[in-house]
């Protein structure tokens, strides 16, 4: 059978996309996937970061996976990803912007978003859903707290490092079924920590906006059979570097008395009350000064 002849501008769009076809399947084929991973890791370590992988391959166009990937921070805290994908951003690059998509599997959730940095501003948007924190070893040396909960979060903030008050976003987070297991309170003011026995945390829920250069916490509550909390006036002044945005607030925490009536529990109450004496408040509750930075966050115990 005599195929129909082609009109001119038919014949140059069929070879025009044979042409594209021909040069993205070419481009995946050589992809500079060491290329790929190096800015990977000089992204990672902008961040203060180290990044490390088992294996990095082709994926999609212009993209790659990489499996066994362990990322660890200067203070040894180290989060390790089963599997991450990376695709680097064509349109803010022509823009001048430096963009990367990722989509990552850890603690038997999954972690989906965007990175992209400019001239003078950076931004970072992610959702996360089904993290199982009682595999997450990071967050328990970080804080020295024992959680299990299942963590939710979406976040989409915007940094300008030259102009503080342009910065702008929100962040999101939610945890089902929290569960605070054990471990140590640090209280640097009474010159150590405070040992916790176990304690059901119920609904943990945050929300944060960034405006007019301070990041507001709008919620941060705690619900709980054992336990009701919440943070009052935190927020903190935006820094180039988050981790380093002073912070400041006061946060309110009151026990149940079925908590302290249950027997692993009934012995901390004397502790509790020695121990946080002047903290005590007239509604029963403890009251905190919060203070410190967004990455190292530090209580005082005062009553308010």
């Amino acid at each position: 059978m005599e195929l129909p002849a082609l009109k001119p501008w038919q014949r140059r769009l069929a070879y025009g996309a044979f042409t594209v076809l021909a040069f993205l399947f070419a481009l995946q084929r050589t992809f500079p996937s060491d290329a790929v991973k190096e800015r990977l890791v000089l992204a990672a370590a902008a961040q203060g970061w180290q990044l490390s992988m088992d294996d990095i391959r082709p994926r999609g166009f212009p993209g790659v996976r990489a499996t066994g990937v362990t990322l660890e921070s200067a203070e040894g805290t180290r989060i390790p990803v089963d599997e991450l994908d990376a695709t680097l951003r064509l349109w803010p690059l022509l823009l001048g912007r430096r963009g990367v998509s990722f989509e990552a599997k850890l603690y038997d959730g999954r972690v989906k978003g965007l990175s992209e940095e400019g001239r003078t501003a950076s931004r970072l948007a992610l959702t996360a859903s089904g993290i199982d924190l009682a595999r997450a070893a990071a967050v328990k040396k970080v804080s020295g707290l024992d959680l299990a909960g299942t963590l939710s979060a979406d976040v989409d903030v915007t940094i300008d490092s030259k102009d503080a008050a342009r910065s702008n976003g929100h962040a999101d987070l939610d945890v089902q079924r929290a569960v605070l297991n054990g471990g140590t309170l640090q209280l640097p003011s009474m010159g150590g920590g405070l040992t916790l026995p176990r304690v059901g945390l119920g609904t943990v829920a945050a929300r944060m906006t960034v405006k007019d250069g301070k990041g507001v916490f709008e919620r941060m509550e705690v619900k709980g059979e054992d336990l009701d909390a919440a943070s009052e006036n935190l927020y903190f002044v935006v820094q180039p570097r988050l981790e380093y945005a002073p912070l400041y607030g006061t946060a309110r925490v009151k026990l149940s008395d079925a908590f302290f009536s249950r027997p692993g529990s009934s012995g901390f109450k004397s502790v509790l009350e020695l121990a946080l004496a002047q903290a005590k408040r007239k509604d029963g509750a403890y009251g905190f000064q919060i203070y410190g930075t967004v990455g190292h966050p530090q209580l005082r115990p005062g009553a308010q």
